[in-house]
């Protein structure tokens, strides 16, 4: 059995014990017994807020389940995913039994994204994530190929490094902290394995993303050595007070653990239910979907669409983890109405309208303006211009009305 004290970073940087959590031993299946109570201090306190509105509301008792399904996603949300696990699991060596999740929220303790932490009964938060300087940059990306090439088999002090920047961010592609002067930034690093300039294309995506009018972090491309590059992502869970946002994905809130099949229509309805701005939110959200759709992010998943909580309440994050169709999918995760397939233009206009958001005519007409100047932002994030023909071509066939 396993005991964890579960603390939250709020916005001012002040930190509370929000929860006690607790986790029965593994079966032969690797399957165990999981169980949350909020601390009565922390439901006492007038600063609290559920960790999941949908299915932790803030009430004492015990909410129980299955390792992290439902109704406890909202911890697997503090968790990395491929890549930072694979980091999180080298840096403190950590045996194939010792690889479940309760041991890897021990493990993290209070070195992930967002404002949840994990501790010992007794034990209080200590030092924030390692962030590495930009300058070990270079460093740090041969680090990780040579990590995606030779395994664990070779850890110099540069791996090292890595293994403690690197542990934080999810997704199955290289990526670490690194912070300047400018603040903390999650650095996307290219990877052996890419057969497209991944870097490239999305800088590309989240340069058109702000043209339409969507919220992005800020984000900026960095030149390394041996015509290599890296895409710098400002870090949008941390606060000017020093404190942490509690980022909770639409996966966790929708309650969606293993496979599922969920609309953007869904999203919206969440955020019109649980969001604290839905006349601001939900037309980003719209806004998002008639992006992607045009643009061909297919990998739009419910891990890449993020609420943030402050003092006001839950509001959606900036749009991150933007590509068009690198992967020549054509389907996408989530269904526009009945299908994975993306509407034309004014089809999609059409779904604004039957589901009440304002304006929705125009805001197609916006994306769609802004996600045909693909080839010229592009070229100017100099992205090779076999790619930029490939793409330019699939995002004009979206934007026609022909399928």
């Amino acid at each position: 059995m396993i005991r964890l004290d579960l603390w939250l970073t709020l916005t001012t940087g002040e930190q509370l014990r929000a929860a006690e959590l607790v986790f029965g031993d593994a079966d032969r299946q690797g399957r165990y017994a999981s169980a949350l109570r909020y601390t009565p201090e922390y439901l006492a306190d007038a600063r609290a807020f559920p960790l999941d509105p949908a299915s932790l509301p803030l009430q004492a008792g015990d909410f129980s389940g299955q390792q992290l399904d439902p109704p406890l996603l909202a911890l697997e949300d503090a968790l990395p995913d491929d890549w930072g696990r694979r980091l999180l699991i080298l840096r403190h060596a950590l045996p194939r039994g010792r690889q479940s999740e309760p041991h890897l929220m021990q493990a993290q303790a209070g070195q992930g994204l967002g404002a949840l932490s994990f501790h010992a009964p007794g034990q209080t938060p200590g030092e924030e994530a390692h962030a590495a300087a930009l300058l070990e940059l270079d460093a740090l990306l041969d680090a990780a190929q040579r990590l995606e090439k030779e395994g664990s088999a070779t850890i110099d002090a540069n791996t090292r490094s890595l293994l403690a920047a690197g542990s934080s961010p999810g997704g199955a592609r290289p990526k670490v902290l690194v912070q300047d002067a400018e603040g903390q930034w999650i650095a996307k690093l290219p990877s052996r394995r890419d057969d497209v300039d991944m870097v490239g294309l999305e800088a590309t995506s989240l340069e058109l993303a702000r043209l339409a009018d969507l919220e992005v972090p800020d984000f900026r491309l960095v030149e390394l050595t041996a015509s290599r590059r890296a895409l710098l992502v400002k870090r949008f869970d941390l606060t000017a007070q020093g404190g942490r946002h509690h980022m909770l994905s639409f996966r966790a809130l929708l309650q969606a653990g293993g496979y599922y099949v969920l609309r953007y229509l869904d999203l919206i309805a969440a955020l019109r239910q649980y969001g604290a701005n839905p006349e601001h939110d939900v037309p980003q959200m719209y806004r998002q979907m008639v992006f992607n759709a045009l643009l061909g992010n297919t990998d739009d998943h419910l891990k890449n669409f993020w609420l943030l909580a402050d003092a006001g309440g839950y509001r959606l994050s900036p749009a991150f983890d933007l590509l068009p169709d690198t992967g020549a999918r054509r389907e996408h995760v989530l269904l526009f109405d009945l299908t994975p397939l993306a509407p034309a233009p004014a089809e999609l206009a059409a779904l604004g309208r039957k589901w009440g958001v304002s304006g929705a005519a125009n805001i197609c007409q916006e994306v769609e303006a802004t996600v045909m100047r693909f080839a010229e932002i592009a070229a100017g994030k100099n992205v090779p211009e076999t790619e930029i023909h490939r793409f330019e071509q699939d995002i004009a066939r979206r934007c026609r009305t022909e399928r």
